[in-house]
Formats: structure tokens, sequence, C-alpha cells
């Protein structure tokens, strides 16, 4: 041991796992403002070390996507104890060393665009220069990632409910702008820290980044000051907590008479439309009697001998829903298994399997009033709600089911929901199974949230009036471009070099 500490081999290792832990846990809480820019700081260090980036995304994801755990047991589906603990340590461990790789990647490159070990031979503005791009690279990979199925939170994404004020930028730069600039501050740190060990002069420096910082906090706090709400609409949220284990259990009858339960309860409070989770009806549920009020409701349904995924909208004086959009984004393995894996496990999705449908997700609800709809973790991909935002939808309605996951997952999911009613100036409806539920106003300050683990039915009212915002006019264009502009620059400069 005392051999490996000579050798600083123990610390190499160390520091890049002790900063992806810190990463990890600032994850959509207040530890954010203090452990993130520490933590990539650690993360800027790390380039061009053998296996340090690796070990930093690595450790980042094994805290940060924990709560995949709680999967098991999976006896329910069919599996045995033993085996549901080890599927569920497999996905756990896959998905970490999935985020090791994709840093390590990052990692390797920016070896080879910045230099590090000949950082203070670089002229100043060359050196940022080549930062930015490096932090543009990450904000740019994070976009990516956002549309696919195994993305489900970034940096930017995971800043509230840190430091609000700077999440307000993302009015102008969207979340993956704030992952930006999140990068950038740990590489200020990074470079504070590296001239302070080398005994030159830092005050400048120092003194420069906290009024910079300070002013985007200022622009960011202004972005979302609070206004009045002018229009109310009256939205009863029915969350039903059904834990998914038991909802193989009910059956048609039963929801039936929950349901007209519910809808009384949401006249009675004055409420003009129920809402209600993923996964509340089962494909081959009919109302038999009309609708007392206007409906958006989470459920299953057939088509074309296939199951999907769906928000359906049910409107008053009717049995039948009228509109519907199905989930597009499946779960990996718990909804959908690759086919070259049908033959060797058994589904894991209760149903038997489900199809994705069509990633639009504008929708007409009662009273042909437009919303986006949104399906779980399809809350992570900003570009397709804020195309349905532009179509002319009033707020996002967000379902989901997430038991049984445990309460950091919940925080993980308001973090999202609220930088995305803050890149798009609007209210976000959420109605989950056993929470979260409630509605985040349009400037990311959560109005009202439910009680997890307890049925509720309560009224929210929102604001249907909203402003585009500027990241809801262009998106990430002007990140695309500024990245593509550095990169000709950089290659140019090796060329006349």
């Amino acid at each position: 041991m005392l051999k490996l500490l000579k050798k600083n081999t123990f610390i190499n290792y160390l520091l890049p796992v002790t900063g992806g832990l810190m990463g990890g846990v600032s994850i959509s809480s207040f530890l954010w403002l203090i452990f993130m820019p520490i933590s990539l700081s650690i993360l800027w260090s790390g380039i061009g070390k053998k296996y340090s980036n690796f070990l930093w995304g690595f450790s980042f994801v094994l805290v940060s996507h924990h709560w995949l755990l709680y999967l098991h047991p999976l006896t329910w589906l069919g599996f045995t104890w033993i085996s549901s603990i080890l599927i569920t340590n497999i996905i756990w461990f896959s998905c970490s060393l999935l985020g090791g790789l994709f840093v390590l990647l990052w990692g390797l490159i920016g070896k080879k665009i910045i230099l590090k070990e000949n950082i203070f031979l670089i002229n100043d503005n060359e050196l940022l220069i080549r930062v930015v791009f490096m932090s543009l690279l990450w904000a740019l990979g994070e976009l990516i990632l956002s549309q696919t199925s195994f993305f489900w939170i970034g940096i930017g994404e995971s800043l509230i409910p840190g430091d609000l004020y700077l999440a307000g930028l993302a009015r102008f730069i969207g979340s993956k702008g704030i992952s930006f600039i999140a990068l950038l501050i740990g590489f200020w740190l990074y470079f504070i820290f590296e001239k302070w060990k080398r005994r030159l002069n830092i005050s400048r420096l120092l003194l420069g980044g906290i009024l910079i910082i300070a002013f985007l906090h200022l622009i960011g706090a202004y972005l979302i000051k609070p206004t009045n709400r002018d229009f109310e609409f009256p939205i009863a949220i029915w969350q039903t907590n059904i834990p998914t284990r038991e909802k193989l259990f009910l059956n048609n009858q039963i929801t039936t008479d929950k349901i007209l339960t519910q809808q009384e309860k949401a006249l009675s409070q004055n409420a003009k439309l129920l809402v209600a989770p993923e996964g509340t009806l089962y494909s081959d549920f009919v109302f038999q009697k009309p609708n007392k009020i206007d409906m958006l409701i989470g459920g299953f349904r057939k088509e074309n001998n296939t199951i999907r995924n769906s928000l359906m909208s049910f409107k008053k004086g009717e049995k039948l829903y009228s509109d519907f959009i199905d989930k597009y984004r499946l779960v990996p393995l718990g909804e959908q298994v690759p086919n070259i894996f049908n033959r060797l496990i058994v589904n894991l999705s209760s149903l038997g399997g489900i199809e994705s449908g069509n990633n639009k997700r504008y929708l007409k609800g009662g009273n042909d009033q437009a919303i986006v709809g949104v399906i779980c973790y399809e809350i992570t991909d900003g570009a397709k709600i804020r195309q349905a935002i532009q179509n002319g939808s009033k707020f996002i309605l967000s379902i989901a089911n997430l038991d049984p996951y445990p309460l950091n997952l919940f925080d993980q999911y308001i973090s999202i929901a609220s930088m995305r009613s803050i890149e798009n100036n609007i209210d976000i409806v959420i109605a989950s199974n056993t929470g979260p539920s409630g509605l985040i106003r349009k400037d990311g300050r959560v109005n009202q949230l439910f009680a997890t683990q307890v049925e509720k039915n309560q009224v929210v009212y929102v604001d249907y009036l909203n402003k585009k915002t500027f990241y809801n006019r262009f998106g990430d264009k002007p990140l695309i471009i500024t990245f593509l502009i550095i990169l000709i620059y950089i290659n140019f400069s090796k060329v006349v070099n």
C-alpha cells in the first residue's frame, strides 16, 4: 500500500472516483451548487490521464442511477429471486459502464484538442476557444443522447433545485447550454487550482470568474422572475397510488368504479379536465357510461394486434377515446426487448411486449385544447416537446408510473420537468401513479406537489398564456452553429501551423 501511495497510483484512481461520486450525489439536489463544480473540475483534471475520465463517468452514473436496483424483485414477472438480483445489478452496472465509456471518449478527444500537459504554453485566447469547444462537445453529446432510449438525465437538467437562477438561462440556451456553462465553470476551478499549485497569480482569474458567474445569475433570475397568471384553467389530477405489482389483479369493473368516483370528485372541485397517470387503463377497457368530464388518461390500447402504451383523450359525454398519442420512447428491457434476446429471456413487460408509436407529442384534449403529451421519461426529449409547443400547445401534461423507484428518482423527474418549463415558458402538469404529481409553473418553480404514496384527487390551476422564448424559437441551433465554427477554426489553425 505504501508503495502504491508513493507512486500516486492510488490517488490517481481515487480522485476521479471521488469526483464522479460527488457529481452523482449532487444530481437534482441542493448539493449541486457546491459539489457539481468541484466534480467537473476533477473531470477536467483527468484529461490525458489513463482511466481517469472512465472512472469519473462510471462513478457518476453508478450513484445517479442507483435507483435501477429498485427494479428488484422481478419475481412477479416469473424470475427467481436470485436471477432478479442478477438482472437488476447487470442493468445498473451496464449503464455505469456505458457512462464511463462515453466520458472516456470525450476525454480522449480533449487530450488531442487541449494538449493538457501544455495548457500554460498555449495562448489564453487559444486555450479558451479549445475549452469552449470541449464544453460544447459535451453539451451536444447530451443532445444526441437525449434523442435515444439510453438517456435519463444530464448535467444541465439536474441543476434544479440546486441553482434555480442559473437554470433561468435555459430560456436562452436550453438545458444543453446550461451543461456547457457548467463545464466552463468546472474548467475555471481546475485552472485556478493548477495556477495556484505553480504559485502563479490567480487574483485576476478568480475575480473575473466570480463577476461573470454573478452576472449570469442576475440574468437568469431576471428571465424567470414571477409574473401575473392571467388565465387559469382548473385541472383535476388523480394520483392513483396503485403499486405496479398489484395492477395485474385489478379488473375493469374495479377501474370503472374508481374512475366514476374520481370524476365526481373532480366535478365537485369545479374542474374542467381530469388527468390520470401512465398505465391506468388496460387495453380491453371500455366505459359503460358516457363520461361526465373531459379526461386525459394513461393506459394501454390495441392496434394491429400490438399493444401501445398511450395517453388517451376522452371527451365529456362519450365512451371511447377521441384522440391519443402512443409512447415512442420505450424502456429498454422493461417494455422492449431487442429481437436478439427474444428467444433467450422472457418478456419483461407484464403485457407481453409493447410497440412504440409516433414521436409527435401534440395532442387534442377536451374542447379541442391542444397540449404537449409526454409519457414517462419522454420528458427528457426537449426537442420533441419544443416542436409540439410551436404547434400551439397550451401546457405540458407529463404522465408517469415511477413505482417502485425511490424518492431520489422523483426528484430527478421534477428537476427535468422544471427545466422543460423554463426552456419554453410553459406550465407543466404531472400525473404519476405513486408520485410525483402536481403543477410546475412556467418559471420552473413548483406550484403544487402532492404527497407521495397516497391516492389523491386535487385541482391545480394552469396558466394557458405563454410567451415564446428564444430557446423555443431556435432550440439548440446556436450551440450547434458555434460548435461547427470553432471546429472549422481549430482544423484551419492546424493546417496553417
